[in-house]
């Protein structure tokens, strides 16, 4: 079996929303940013303070190609994983790659940054949306917005993942349809 790979904006619901996939299809799951946080002994945001964003994304790298010669799991990746063309070859090699899709303010409504550098404005949430929106688009193998409830996404990915033949023409129509 593939890996299901989530990506997406940072608050977008990956980590919620590839959790609860892993139980349907039961199989594990992995969030890359808490897998990195667990091998660097220090959160995420406290990487970014004691050695600044280069470190975290060499972190990044590594451990999204470590994730990536998984087989048969569910993968959560940080928000700026598809800024390193290396991450989503490696990716894309072992697994369906999912755009969890959330607008901005329906981000900055419900999320708690406090511990996300990136994500301290408005301003700057809505400028990394349109800069990786391409990026994340070019990269997804099919996309799925995240405007329902957990288990609404959950199915909608099930239903795409098992039924869908992931090939350019229906990754096409899927972003056309969504609107995305």
């Amino acid at each position: 079996m593939k890996n299901i790979a989530l990506i997406g904006m940072s608050g977008c619901g990956k980590s919620v929303v590839g959790e609860r996939l892993a139980e349907v299809f039961g199989v594990p799951f992995y969030d890359a940013d808490a897998e990195i946080e667990r091998d660097a002994g220090m959160r995420i945001y406290e990487i970014f303070e004691k050695f600044g964003e280069a470190e975290f994304r060499r972190l990044e790298r590594v451990k999204t190609a470590e994730l990536a010669q998984l087989s048969g799991v569910v993968i959560s990746t940080g928000g700026g994983v598809v800024l390193n063309p290396e991450n989503m070859k490696n990716l894309k090699r072992s697994s369906v790659v999912v755009f969890l899709d959330r607008k901005p303010d329906d981000i900055l409504t419900t999320l708690d940054n406090s511990n996300r550098p990136l994500l301290q404005d408005s301003a700057r949430v809505h400028t990394m949306y349109a800069e990786r929106l391409p990026l994340y688009q070019r990269y997804a193998d099919v996309a799925v917005a995240n405007a329902g409830s957990v288990e609404e996404v959950v199915g909608e990915i099930k239903e795409i993942v098992i039924k869908t033949p992931v090939t350019q023409k229906s990754r096409a129509t899927l972003f056309s349809k969504e609107g995305l």
